[in-house]
């Protein structure tokens, strides 16, 4: 990998590999989340991937694209930590696959998305914007139809402290998206472009001296990173756990468990949490799978998820209501017998072998690679080595021992049943 600083806080970043028939290129703009910003980014980040101003409509968008032989471009929002980011992709075959200039066409179509969008006397084209903002609203109006999501998303929001920005989706709220305006929009895009830590990845078959010179006439202004050093949130335990149950028109009921766990992303207890989690509900291996869902048929589906930048592990089950508490009991003995060692070998050898497919699978597209990318950068890591051995390296004990570290939070049940 070749690095180049651009301007103080913007960062090239090359990766040169023949590896592929494709070029990756991502830019990605961050700032710490507040209250507001999401919905607006959001917003943004819709409005970037749809028009130009020499591009003005989608279709035109779109027939651009198609002359780079079918290529992609899209813009989104994510989270990592306190990190907000929009991030801005595009991909397009090698030029040893199409002709030559295809790759420095594809960055001419990022630059158009940036830095020229479609705005007209300082404000966003008005219907261009009434159209995004109502996908945008149509968008969040629907997760509420979505009731597994919905359900993990209230588990988020009863877990997190009430003055924590982490209760606030990194998609935003419809009450914040109805206060924005075509020209309130600017303001948050030049405020993006002027102060955001920007950082470009570029992964393919490329020079890197080449990639530099392309992206060193863009017009980004020397800024300050505002991110802090460590962008994880560090959420303390709390002795009481706080519950609510929901009562809505569902066929199948919802019961969610979130743990304190303080181990973070790449910390010196990382690989550990990945098996350990793997045991618990993170695979087909797993107790919460093998007991919950398959033995006892408490569960229509039944797993749990490690949140490495926010201090806990989420366990998701899909349940007849009549079965809530037998269901919670079950769950939470699975958790007490990881905790206590019970679980084999040969288990954790399973765990480990899925946990090394993933990750090898997530390095069979460049899409995958930049993401790994991304949060090494966002965290201030350098990529992962070793990443096989060190899976394997972990032993019954380390898992037994993390495993103490969970201590019940939250409790959230979406019931069908007044």
């Amino acid at each position: 990998m070749v690095d180049f600083n651009l301007q103080p806080g913007v960062r090239l970043h090359v990766k040169p590999t023949s590896r592929f028939h494709v070029n990756r290129i991502q830019v990605n703009f961050a700032t710490p989340q507040t209250v507001d910003n999401p919905a607006s980014r959001n917003l943004l980040a819709n409005l970037l991937e749809t028009s130009t101003a020499k591009y003005p409509t989608q279709t035109a968008f779109a027939k651009a694209l198609n002359h780079l032989y079918g290529a992609d471009a899209s813009a989104s929002v994510g989270r990592i930590g306190y990190a907000h980011t929009l991030r801005v992709r595009a991909e397009a075959v090698d030029d040893r696959f199409a002709q030559p200039g295809v790759f420095a066409s594809l960055v001419e179509i990022l630059y158009q998305m940036i830095f020229c969008p479609l705005i007209k006397d300082g404000a966003f084209d008005e219907a261009t914007f009434k159209t995004q903002r109502q996908n945008v609203v149509n968008e969040l109006a629907s997760i509420k139809e979505n009731k597994q999501y919905y359900a993990a998303w209230q588990l988020d929001r009863l877990y997190y402290d009430q003055s924590s920005l982490m209760r606030i989706p990194s998609y935003g709220r419809l009450k914040d998206l109805e206060k924005i305006t075509p020209s309130s929009l600017v303001s948050t895009y030049h405020d993006m472009l002027d102060h955001d830590q920007v950082d470009i990845f570029v992964y393919g078959n490329v020079d890197p001296q080449m990639v530099f010179d392309l992206f060193s006439h863009w017009p980004l202004k020397p800024r300050q990173s505002p991110l802090p050093q460590d962008v994880c949130y560090r959420q303390p335990f709390h002795h009481r756990v706080r519950e609510l149950t929901e009562h809505q028109d569902v066929n199948q009921a919802k019961l969610n468990l979130a743990y304190h766990f303080p181990v973070f992303y790449r910390d010196e207890n990382y690989y550990a949490a990945l098996v350990m989690n793997g045991i618990l509900g993170g695979t087909p291996y797993s107790k919460l799978f093998a007991n919950v869902r398959e033995k006892a048929s408490l569960a229509y589906y039944a797993s749990s998820q490690l949140r490495l930048f926010s201090s806990h592990l989420a366990i998701q089950t899909g349940i007849d209501a009549q079965n809530r508490f037998q269901a919670q009991q079950l769950i939470e003995a699975q958790v007490k017998a990881v905790q206590a060692g019970d679980f084999t070998e040969m288990v954790m050898q399973e765990v480990k072998d899925a946990l090394i497919n993933q990750y090898q699978t997530g390095l069979d597209a460049p899409g995958g690679i930049v993401e790994h990318w991304l949060v090494d950068c966002m965290s201030n890591h350098l990529p992962a080595e070793n990443v096989v051995e060190s899976l394997q390296q972990v032993s019954h004990d380390q898992v037994a021992k993390l495993a103490q570290k969970l201590q019940l939070q939250a409790v959230y049940f979406l019931d069908g049943e007044e």
